[in-house]
């Protein structure tokens, strides 16, 4: 049995369906660092192990959880200082969005009219330092239903100066039919190549196919996943009806999940801090990983 504590940050974690998987897996180190807390210091191994499994389980579709939580686990019980293993974990997070949209500009078109959709960190900064250049004309961000995050990003991109519209999620291919080309985050980069996202990302990529438009997806190597493919992959889980239709009419079934897997064949380009990777040499670098 875990800390009081930590049982309570891990059912906040869980009950999190806003926030970004770069800010959930800040606020799983945060519970790491705070068993150790907790522990007095000295947790035991078996702790930690049990720790980092409960709040990877929180957030199944997010790569990012997993890998951060697992790596604080393992230094610590190899022996290394938890503070020590804390702030580095915590300043690689920090520092990563900056090197990422640092990535982007490399392959940035010009005067780009960009579809997105969701509320990502990376795409956030992504988009703040390419407007900073002068490469970004306007933002077309969908809704994100069912909890609408892309609210959140408009009025982020409205507040950094960034010419930007909201949508309905519906629109979202004929949007990309005349824009230049889409830019999203990630949850999840799989072994095969392939992307996990919210919900409306596969609909993009496959509208960006049709008209020979871009889809690069903005996340950190951190988000890989070398433990699944698109075929393996456990899937979205169900989420609560109600988000669809408060009152739905009997023997009507609702399905709600957020999360869907984008074929790595409709991926442009992953753009990380490391720099910008086709689907194919990712899954090359997850198989030597593996």
């Amino acid at each position: 049995m875990l800390p009081p504590s930590v049982e309570d940050a891990i059912a906040t974690i869980a009950d999190d369906h806003t926030s970004g998987a770069s800010r959930i897996a800040r606020v799983g180190l945060e519970t790491m660092a705070l068993l150790v807390v907790e522990e007095k210091g000295k947790p035991d191994p078996e702790a930690l192990k049990e720790a980092a499994r409960r709040i990877s389980e929180a957030q199944p579709a997010m790569a990012i959880v997993h890998n951060v939580v697992a790596m604080f686990a393992q230094l610590v019980a190899e022996g290394m200082e938890p503070l020590a293993v804390r702030n580095q974990l915590q300043e690689e997070l920090e520092g990563a969005k900056e090197r990422i949209a640092r990535s982007y500009l490399k392959i940035a078109p010009d005067d780009a009219v960009l579809v997105t959709t969701s509320f990502s960190d990376n795409v956030l900064a992504t988009l703040q330092l390419a407007h900073e250049k002068g490469r970004i004309q306007r933002v077309l961000v969908l809704e994100a239903r069912p909890l609408l995050e892309g609210r959140f990003l408009v009025i982020a991109l409205k507040e950094a100066g960034i010419p930007a519209s909201l949508a309905p999620d519906a629109l979202g291919p004929s949007l990309v039919a005349q824009a230049t080309g889409v830019l999203v985050g990630a949850d999840s980069v799989l072994r095969d190549g392939a992307v996990v996202n919210k919900i409306g990302s596969y609909g993009l990529a496959l509208a960006a196919k049709e008209h020979g438009k871009s889809f690069h997806v903005a996340c950190e190597t951190l988000k890989f996943d070398a433990r699944h493919d698109a075929s393996s992959w456990p899937g979205s889980r169900a989420m609560n009806p109600r988000e669809l239709w408060e009152n739905p009419p009997e023997r009507v079934d609702v399905v709600n999940r957020y999360f869907e897997v984008v074929p790595a064949a409709l991926v442009t380009s992953i753009v990380t801090e490391r720099g910008s990777y086709a689907p194919d040499l990712v899954k090359t670098m997850l198989a030597q990983a593996a």
